[in-house]
């Protein structure tokens, strides 16, 4: 879970927004709008408060909303190429709570930064990272590369893209609809992945529930750990892949095959399992200590 924790370091940084000349030092609502490229970069820095992002036709991006009390005014400057947006103060800012809802073209890439933020995406079709340590994040729509984390906070993530990396440590986190490559971790909260067809995933939980349901292509690598959580595996038909499964003291039920697993030692409940099914292609390999395991298909209910 380190690069969870990274998210803490935002804390210190964010107290560096860039002072520039503020677009209104005193009024407490904000209306404004820049000429911007259909793949423009927008970074956004709100340290409080709520930040909406919405994709639109227009080659521009705008900016509407409230500024909190204590705030001075907000940043918001750059060429077509690239933007800035930003909640300006005095201070750290994390007291300040400040509502931002900004249009962008459909096409940009985004970096959106908050401490105490919600952060919501929607019909963005390029990159989006976002980070806060006390909100939740959802996004939808990106077919670009997508990195969502918070600490405390449920994540979200629905669309096409073909590599997203997300996490929690307190919160549920989703993804939906995606491909390609997806990591995703929480420790507290349920985990749940579902898509088309993957070509790695990397999946951890620590107390809460994990669930995969896709398809895994030739040479495809699946890994899912879990300390407490029980971890459910609803792989695509046809199944081809090479598995190995480890387990302290939970059960396991694997409806792909006879196989069943066997005690490691007499002297405790651990248990394994190996078997391939079809020629193998895929490895998957799943860990828990305390959680049970459940593998089939699709078509199983």
């Amino acid at each position: 879970m380190k690069s969870l924790f990274r998210s803490f370091t935002y804390a210190a940084a964010i107290a560096a927004v860039a002072a520039v000349a503020p677009v209104a030092l005193a009024q407490q609502t904000v209306d404004a709008k820049r000429p911007a490229a259909a793949d423009v970069a927008v970074d956004i820095e709100n340290p409080g408060g709520t930040i909406k992002v919405l994709g639109w036709d227009r080659e521009e991006v705008q900016v509407t909303g409230r500024l909190g009390a204590g705030a001075e005014g907000l940043e918001f400057e750059g060429g077509p190429r690239r933007i800035q947006i930003g909640v300006e103060s005095s201070g750290p800012g994390f007291g300040i709570d400040s509502e931002l809802e900004i249009h962008v073209p459909r096409g940009a890439r985004l970096t959106i930064d908050g401490f105490s933020t919600a952060i919501e995406v929607r019909d963005v079709h390029g990159s989006i990272k976002a980070e806060s340590v006390n909100g939740s994040l959802r996004a939808s729509g990106s077919k670009g590369e997508v990195e969502l984390e918070t600490v405390n906070g449920s994540v979200e993530f629905e669309g096409p893209a073909s590599r997203v990396k997300v996490g929690s440590v307190n919160g549920r986190v989703s993804v939906r609809g995606a491909s390609g490559e997806v990591e995703a971790e929480t420790v507290n909260g349920p985990l749940e992945v579902t898509g088309g067809a993957f070509q790695r995933a990397r999946l951890d939980t620590v107390n809460g529930r994990l669930t995969f349901a896709g398809t895994l292509v030739k040479g495809a690598t699946l890994d899912a750990e879990s300390v407490s959580g029980d971890v459910e595996l609803r792989l695509g038909a046809p199944v081809d892949a090479d598995f190995s499964i480890a387990t302290f003291s939970g059960a396991v039920d694997n409806r792909l095959s006879d196989a069943k697993a066997e005690a490691v030692s007499r002297w405790t409940e651990e248990k394994e399992l190996r078997f391939s099914v079809g020629g193998g292609s895929a490895k998957v390999t799943i860990e828990t200590l305390s959680g049970s395991v459940t593998l089939r298909t699709d078509a199983v209910k």
